[in-house]
């Protein structure tokens, strides 16, 4: 399929996250959007407006809806990783060409999320204790495996020359975490992996849109 087929897409996330408009989890599904060309709608909302909207997903049907999740044809498709995955399959690329390499995204996939997790927990509800062990030993512990996992590919990406939806999961996480600043010494690979997502033809308008 190819991205024009994907008829009224809609992006659903809160308006700001801590001030920002791409921290948090909807940014992962607005650069794999944006990368693979669909023309898509972004619903920024408000927690009121989020809150009305949750409470008419519920009478819907909808179990238990969170943010950030799309519609594609008026049809609900819930969560960050599900909704990649979702599109990633109809458009026939992002994802791992044999069964070893999708179980390979999967665990991927599931380390990004706990990350996600560990970054969050400890950015909203940490304590000041919580932030120093986090800055100084999980975060590093965290770019170190990134190294490895990007090792394991002739890169640039997880699996080599193609991109996949977990490569927008790691490099926003990485993002939301530290503003994507890797030291080119001690993690060349994951270093030479921001370039590359970052000089991307198809995200360069949208990069260039967050710097006005």
């Amino acid at each position: 399929m190819a991205a024009s087929d994907l008829k009224d897409v809609k992006l659903y996330y809160f308006s700001k996250v801590k001030d920002s408009t791409t921290m948090g989890r909807g940014e992962p599904l607005r650069l794999l959007l944006e990368d693979a060309g669909v023309n898509y709608e972004y619903v920024r909302l408000t927690a009121d407006q989020w809150k009305e909207k949750k409470a008419e997903l519920i009478k819907e049907g909808v179990p238990g809806p969170t943010m950030p999740y799309i519609t594609v044809n008026g049809k609900h498709y819930a969560k960050t990783v599900p909704a990649m995955r979702f599109i990633a399959k109809k458009l026939g690329k992002y994802l791992g060409e044999n069964d070893d390499e999708e179980h390979l995204l999967d665990a991927y996939a599931d380390f990004s999320g706990d990350w996600t997790t560990r970054w969050a927990t400890t950015l909203f509800r940490g304590s000041d204790e919580d932030k120093k062990v986090y800055a100084e030993t999980t975060f590093p512990q965290t770019l170190d495996t990134v190294e490895q996992m990007l090792s394991k590919s002739s890169g640039p990406y997880l699996l080599g020359e193609r991109i996949t939806y977990v490569d927008f999961l790691i490099f926003h996480q990485l993002d939301d975490d530290n503003q994507a600043k890797v030291d080119s010494q001690t993690h060349p690979r994951l270093a030479a992996f921001v370039e590359a997502i970052k000089n991307r033809p198809s995200l360069q308008k949208h990069f260039n849109s967050l710097k006005q």
